[in-house]
């Protein structure tokens, strides 16, 4: 399947880039990667790999310490803080290179269990990868993720919702015009599928401009996999939000037997721990090594 490039999207988002608003990079290098090893290695290996919001990128999400704050309930998670600027997004680029370059290097090196996670736009990235490789990847975290125009939102909520909407015929090809289209059909299809629902986390702010078109997301997520805490659309919010989710995600691993604590090492120091790896190399990454 394919994605085709949208000019509309294309010319808003280079206006973006040339306002100097936003990090914007370079789709024609591979995406750029901060890794930070687990604090506590188990030894079945896990994996996060986080895409950042509009106009982000992994140093920012470094500088927001959200990899403390993983690691804080989640000792045991390798993390991959991905620069998926918009550049990959106006290309219609974003899936085939994160699948290539990050998802597949991953299970090839040994890692067993891969979650993907993503705020704001970089929630939409990742539905747009779910929806390209529905259950490749572990789970799926969104906080706050876009998830359209409100023309499109409204037609969804006066139909009663994502199972009494109809999206109407719909090509086999996402392009500009209608990936929002087809993100809510997979959505819709989720009811008939609880394998790959149950592998959905989604977390918002009560505050954030977001909420209503995220609640109506989450009339299609497990109830224990919904969050709406006090905050708005921000990082701090996000960031403790993750607290919770990874928390509860790792609890779940562990009574279901999918995380194996055993052969833990514990971490020499905190330099250690989060020791960054960055490698914008073509090709593969040095870290998979």
């Amino acid at each position: 399947m394919t994605v085709r490039r949208d000019p509309s999207l294309g010319a808003c988002l280079a206006a973006l880039a040339l306002a100097g608003c936003v990090a914007f990079g370079d789709s024609a290098v591979p995406i750029g990667t901060l890794r930070i090893a687990a604090p506590r290695p188990s030894a079945e290996r896990t994996l996060l790999i986080v895409l950042p919001g509009i106009g982000g990128d992994a140093e920012e999400m470094k500088d927001e310490r959200l990899p403390e704050a993983i690691h804080e309930s989640w000792p045991e998670v390798d993390i991959v803080l991905t620069s998926a600027t918009l550049a990959y997004y106006r290309d219609a680029t974003l899936v085939p290179r994160l699948d290539r370059e990050i998802v597949e290097p991953a299970y090839r090196s040994g890692y067993t269990r891969v979650w993907l996670a993503g705020a704001s736009l970089g929630g939409m990235g990742t539905l747009l990868y779910e929806r390209e490789h529905p259950g490749k990847v572990t789970g799926i975290v969104l906080f706050a993720p876009f998830l359209g125009d409100p023309g499109l939102l409204e037609e969804i909520r006066s139909a009663g919702g994502p199972r009494k909407w109809e999206p109407g015929p719909l090509p086999a090809d996402m392009n500009g015009d209608n990936y929002q289209r087809q993100v809510w059909k997979m959505v819709k299809g989720w009811a008939d599928r609880p394998e790959l629902v149950h592998r959905v986390w989604l977390a918002v702010g009560m505050h954030d401009y977001l909420i209503e078109d995220v609640r109506l997301l989450a009339q299609e997520v497990p109830e224990a996999h919904y969050l709406e805490r006090p905050g708005g659309h921000t990082w701090s919010l996000w960031r403790s939000s993750a607290k919770e989710v990874f928390s509860r995600i790792r609890r779940t691993s562990i009574k279901s037997g999918s995380l194996n604590l055993g052969g833990v090492t514990a971490a020499t120091d905190l330099t250690s721990c989060y020791r960054m790896e960055v490698d914008r190399r073509v090709g593969r990454p040095l870290w998979w090594s």
